[in-house]
């Protein structure tokens, strides 16, 4: 599975209460890999978690509640990994077979569990102080 898959069927079915399961999260998530489908823009793991916490937020009784949300995600994030952008975070293009092929001979995804994991521990706490 993608960085993104791993959050989002990781909190989809909690954050869900139930009316997104695993493999239907493993579904929505699974164009978001690479920094959306391999554009290397937003890193997977931050998409895969704004997407758990629309479950929460979204279409709350105050619609702005989610981008307030989201953008303390992705500050957070920022603050700890400089970016939010996969293909800076890996430091390589994914448009082409060619340049994932590159990628994976140099290692270029050895950080990406380092920055799942950071994303995890952010929504955690997040969740934790119910923000």
């Amino acid at each position: 599975g993608s960085c993104s898959q791993a959050i989002f069927a990781t909190y989809g079915e909690h954050l869900g209460l139930g009316k997104v399961d695993f493999d239907t999260a493993m579904k929505i998530a699974s164009a978001f890999s690479g920094g959306i489908a391999g554009t290397g823009n937003v890193c997977g793991a931050l998409t895969g978690a704004l997407m758990a916490l629309g479950l929460k937020y979204g279409s709350d009784a105050n619609p702005l509640k989610i981008n307030v949300v989201s953008r303390k995600l992705l500050d957070e994030f920022k603050s700890i990994n400089g970016t939010t952008i996969c293909r800076e975070l890996i430091n390589h293009d994914l448009l082409t077979d060619e340049d994932v092929q590159q990628a994976f001979k140099t290692g270029a995804f050895a950080n990406c569990p380092k920055y799942v994991e950071d994303v995890g521990k952010i929504l955690d706490k997040m969740l934790d102080d119910d923000v």
